[in-house]
């Protein structure tokens, strides 16, 4: 059962994946109003899918790497449906929902061709589901700051084109974009810190190439909120490093 709601929070993604393409081809915004009931939907099924996995598992279903890719996927649609109407950025919705789907098609490869099946601890230690579970809302948030990130070089491509699309009239002003990135940056900041600090009280402490791995990432969107926060970073390079730092966390995900 958990495999069918992973296929059916998939095929409502591809839903979004299919309104992105035609919304990007078409630009009608009556489409974009369908991003949040897909959303909505999309995540019924994903929370479905993990509540059966951590049941099986006796924990937080992140024991594999279709599960971390699923949990992932459910932390951008929490942070979209949860912020992107407070930061103005009803279209995060028409850009997240590709990476969303992508994630979850290897997700489903992965169960299908070597699902390790039941995987349940001797004891439960909270402080560890509270690491997981905070790292990876973080990367949630990491996640749309590098979606922000893509419409900002849409928008600019479409500005420089003196040939603008009806899309573009419907996305937010510049510079809401690059202070929801920003925000969303320092959010996913917050939640890392929250997990890494929840791990030094496991009762077993990770490894020390799993912290190290953590904390790279930690310091690298540490580093470039400091630095914007200090010299403030023009929009694009802004928008290009938050693109370039989630794929990076992401590259270390498989690490972890």
């Amino acid at each position: 059962m958990d495999d069918l709601y992973l296929i059916l929070a998939t095929l409502a993604f591809l839903g979004g994946f299919i309104l992105a393409a035609v919304s990007l081809r078409s630009e009608s915004p009556r489409k974009q109003g369908l991003n949040i009931p897909i959303a909505i939907v999309g995540l019924i099924f994903q929370s479905l899918f993990l509540q059966l996995r951590g049941e099986m598992h006796g924990r937080c279903p992140i024991t594999n790497g279709a599960e971390v890719l699923v949990f992932v996927s459910w932390s951008i649609v929490i942070m979209y449906l949860a912020l992107g109407k407070a930061f103005r950025l009803s279209l995060l919705g028409v850009f997240s929902m590709p990476m969303v789907f992508v994630f979850q098609v290897i997700a489903i490869t992965y169960l299908f061709a070597a699902d390790p099946g039941p995987r349940r601890p001797v004891t439960l230690d909270p402080w560890l589901e509270l690491h997981a579970a905070m790292s990876l809302l973080a990367y949630g948030a990491f996640g749309l700051a590098g979606v922000a990130g893509v419409m900002y070089f849409f928008q600019d491509r479409q500005l420089k084109s003196h040939h603008p699309g009806r899309l573009f009239y419907s996305m937010p002003p510049i510079r809401y974009l690059v202070d929801a990135l920003v925000r969303l940056l320092v959010i996913g900041t917050l939640l890392l810190s929250v997990g890494i600090v929840a791990s030094f009280f496991m009762r077993t402490i990770p490894a020390r190439s799993h912290l190290l791995i953590s904390g790279a990432v930690w310091l690298a969107y540490l580093t470039l909120i400091l630095v914007h926060l200090i010299k403030r970073i023009p929009p694009k390079p802004l928008c290009f490093s938050a693109i370039i730092a989630f794929a990076f966390a992401l590259l270390t995900l498989s690490a972890l």
